[in-house]
């Protein structure tokens, strides 16, 4: 066995099937490494930037950030709970006198009987969706404590990070544990970078339906902002449900016809973002056309579906780090000294980002494929 390790491509080569192993075994687990990464980078950047400003501990910073958090959600909860409640009976009521409007609109026409039949087809449904309630339900609990135990993991990980790489830089660069790691790093960081990209989608989602807001003369405008933004933070369904929520308001107050512009705006501004904005957003990261990128998008979504949008990134940007790895060994070692200063809690500014960009490829990486 060690004589196989001694071949530095092999030893990379294992170290990719057990990345490659750990990822399928582990895939229901996705969503915990998902807040991971996000509570981590979130409350290591600013416990870091505490550190360096105010000479606060880290533990203290995210003590600090942890009891703001708390603060404002309670905030919000509070704000939610004394808003939305009371207007539950108002829109019951306009619930139900839409409801009443329709089956007299049926009933003089001599319709009656479509009243009665989708009444029966309206049961039928209700307990067909019964146990996908339930299980939407259940998923949503089991979510939660996946949220609460990546928050856990973040902060122990924070806590704890210089014992961590002080074990880590004790293994040998080229010891498959070591390049595990590694590739564990790229998909974080690959993570990262896709919670970013959709700030900025949800930001100019949010942009481009603020004149649909202003024209259609909908009430409470910055309010409707804000949950286009939330929601849009929600890859690719968020928008969806941004959509039907909006043309659900839209008829309310503009009848069917708000409905239809809400429709087709979600639809256009859906193209837009998967097929548009975010392989332009994608290319930055990624040295690849901008036509593998929407290729790669259009076969993730029909083989994972909605979810294919949301993975097809971060694939493309692993794939793409082990390759350059592969065909360049400072390249690997430049990695493993961002990874080490990523544990030092010293992300790089962007300044030093833009300047690492426009770093010209080695001559080995030039010549080594």
């Amino acid at each position: 066995m060690r004589l196989v390790f001694t071949d530095r491509n092999i030893r990379r080569a294992f170290s990719l099937f057990l990345f490659l192993l750990l990822l399928f075994l582990f895939r229901h687990l996705a969503i915990l490494l998902v807040f991971f990464v996000l509570f981590e980078r979130s409350l290591g950047s600013i416990a870091g930037l505490l550190r360096d400003k105010l000479k606060l501990p880290v533990g203290a910073g995210i003590a600090m950030q942890l009891l703001v958090s708390a603060g404002l959600f309670a905030l919000a909860v509070y704000l939610g709970y004394t808003s939305v409640v009371p207007a539950v009976p108002t829109l019951r009521g306009d619930v139900e006198s839409e409801i009443h409007r329709i089956q007299d609109w049926l009933h003089a026409r001599g319709w009656d009987h479509l009243v009665s039949q989708g009444s029966e087809s309206l049961v039928e449904k209700a307990q067909h969706y019964a146990g996908n309630v339930v299980g939407f339900l259940g998923s949503i609990g089991k979510n939660a404590i996946y949220i609460v135990i990546g928050l856990i993991l973040s902060i122990v990980f924070l806590l704890e990070r210089e014992a961590l790489e002080s074990w880590r830089s004790g293994l040998d660069e080229d010891a498959p544990p070591r390049i595990l790691m590694r590739y564990f790093s790229y998909l974080c960081e690959a993570i990262a970078i896709t919670a970013k990209l959709q700030v900025i989608v949800a930001f100019v989602n949010t942009v481009i339906t603020l004149p649909v807001l202003l024209l259609m003369g909908l009430p409470n405008v910055p309010a409707l902002m804000v949950f286009l933004f939330v929601s849009g933070l929600i890859p690719v369904v968020g928008g969806v449900v941004s959509g039907v929520v909006m043309a659900v308001i839209a008829y309310t107050h503009k009848g069917p016809a708000g409905v239809a512009i809400f429709f087709a705006s979600t639809f256009v501004l859906h193209k837009i973002e998967s097929y548009y904005l975010s392989p332009r957003l994608t290319a930055q990261h990624v040295k690849l056309p901008g036509f593998v990128i929407i290729t790669s998008l259009v076969l993730f979504e029909h083989l994972f579906g909605l979810v294919g949008l949301f993975i097809s990134f971060p694939t493309l940007y692993v794939a793409a780090k082990i390759r350059e790895g592969w065909r360049d060994s400072d390249r690997e070692h430049e990695d493993e000294l961002a990874l080490t200063e990523a544990m030092r809690l010293k992300r790089p500014s962007f300044a030093a980002f833009m300047k690492s960009r426009r770093k010209p490829a080695s001559p080995s990486a030039e010549g080594g494929a």
